[in-house]
C-alpha cells in the first residue's frame, strides 16, 4: 500500500506549533526560523483545504480540525519515537537517561546506587543533576519533579512526600552551648539554600523562635551543602527528611526539637508513557519505586513521635536543568557531588 502523506516537515513544524502554542517556540525546538515554521504550516492548511491554526499576537491555537488532526498525528509521533527508542537501544543498549534535583541525586541516590549496578550490571544511568523542574520537551527517561505535567503523554508515581525539620549534628546540640530550647537557636547559625529559604520563617515562627531576619544565616548555593556543614557541626539545618533518611537513622544527624513541617507538595517520578515497555527503565523505576518505600517505612517511626503540622507555600519557580553531569554509570566514577 502506498501512503498518501502531507510532508513529513510540514507535519512535524504543525505538531511542534500546535503542543507549543508559538510559532517562535515550534522553531527554536525544531532548529529553524518561524518563517520556515509559518511556511511548511500554511502548506499543510492548503493541502487540506482548512485551517489548522489560529494565529494571534500572543500565539498559536488549534482550530477544531487542527486539534482533532493534532491528536492524532501527536499519537503517530509518539509511536515512531518509541520504535525508534526500542530498535537504537537494541543495537546500542544506550543508558537510561535521569534528570534528578541535585541534592537528591547527591544525599539519597548515589549511596543506594552501588546495590542497584550489583544487580542489574548490564543497565547504564546517565544522569543530568537539575537545579529545578525539566523541560518536558527535552529528551530524558526518567526525571523527577515536584511540579509535573499535566499532559497525557507522561506517566507519573509518586516517590516521597515532602517534610522538613532542623537538624544538626548530636555533639552541637549537646554541647555546653548547644539547643535546649527555640531561643537557643538564636546563638547558633542557621544553614539556609536558596530554594528553602521561605519555609525558615515559618518554621521558626512554629518553633517559638526570633524571626529569620534576627537570626545569623549562613547562606549555601544547594540544600546537599547545608547537611555537609550540619555534619561538621556548623549549624543547623532544614532537613528534607526524606533525603537525609541514612543520617537521622546512623545518627550523623538528629532533631533537636520534635517537630516536622509537612508541604503539600509530594515529588514524584516522571516518563513518556510511549517509554514504559522499555525494559531497563522498568527495572530502574521499580527498584526506585521499592528503595523509596523502604526509606518512607525506616522513617515512619520516628515522624509518629514527632508533632506534624501540614504548611501550604506559593510554588517554587521553575528553573532550568543544570548541565552538571555525572559521568555515566557504569564507569569507574560511581559519583559526584553538586
Amino acid at each position: 500500500m502506498r501512503y498518501r502523506l502531507p510532508s513529513l516537515n510540514a507535519l512535524r513544524a504543525f505538531e511542534a506549533a500546535g503542543r507549543r502554542g508559538s510559532l517562535s517556540a515550534a522553531a527554536t525546538e525544531l532548529g529553524v526560523t518561524v518563517g520556515a515554521v509559518s511556511r511548511h504550516v500554511a502548506l499543510l492548511e492548503a493541502h487540506f483545504g482548512r485551517a489548522l491554526l489560529e494565529r494571534h499576537p500572543a500565539g498559536t491555537r488549534l482550530t477544531a480540525a487542527g486539534s482533532d488532526y493534532f491528536s492524532a498525528i501527536g499519537s503517530a509521533f509518539d509511536s515512531i519515537d518509541a520504535a525508534s527508542q526500542t530498535l537504537a537501544r537494541g543495537e546500542r543498549h544506550g543508558p537510561l537517561k535521569l534528570r534528578f534535583y541535585s541534592s537528591f541525586a547527591t544525599e539519597w541516590l548515589a549511596p543506594r546506587l552501588p546495590a542497584f549496578r550489583a544487580t542489574h550490571p548490564q543497565v547504564e544511568l546517565d544522569l543530568v543533576l537539575a537545579t529545578g523542574e525539566a523541560d518536558w520537551n527535552g529528551d530524558f527517561d526518567l526525571a523527577m519533579t515536584a511540579t509535573p505535567p499535566s499532559d497525557d503523554r507522561f506517566h507519573r508515581d509518586q516517590l516521597f512526600e515532602t517534610r522538613f525539620a532542623l537538624v544538626c549534628a548530636p555533639s552541637l546540640a549537646a554541647a555546653p552551648d548547644g539547643i535546649v530550647s527555640a531561643a537557643d537557636l538564636t546563638a547558633q547559625t542557621l544553614l539556609a539554600a536558596p530554594r528553602e529559604r521561605a519555609i525558615w520563617p515559618v518554621m521558626l515562627d512554629a518553633l517559638g523562635a526570633a524571626p529569620f531576619t534576627r537570626q545569623r544565616v549562613l547562606e549555601f548555593e544547594s540544600l546537599s551543602l547545608t547537611y555537609q556543614a550540619a555534619r561538621g557541626r556548623a549549624g543547623v539545618a532544614l532537613g528534607n527528611l526524606f533525603m537525609i533518611a541514612d543520617d537521622l537513622q546512623n545518627g550523623r544527624l538528629i532533631l533537636p526539637f520534635a517537630r516536622v513541617m509537612r508541604i503539600d507538595l509530594p515529588h514524584y517520578l516522571v516518563s513518556r508513557r510511549n517509554r514504559l515497555g522499555d525494559t531497563a527503565l522498568t527495572l530502574f523505576r521499580r527498584w526506585l519505586m521499592d528503595e523509596a518505600s523502604s526509606c518512607e517505612a525506616m522513617l515512619d517511626p520516628m515522624i509518629r513521635q514527632c508533632e506534624t503540622v501540614t504548611l501550604s507555600l506559593p510554588p517554587s519557580p521553575a528553573f532550568q536543568f543544570s548541565q552538571t553531569r555525572f559521568q555515566p554509570f557504569g564507569s569507574d566514577c560511581d559519583a559526584a557531588t553538586d
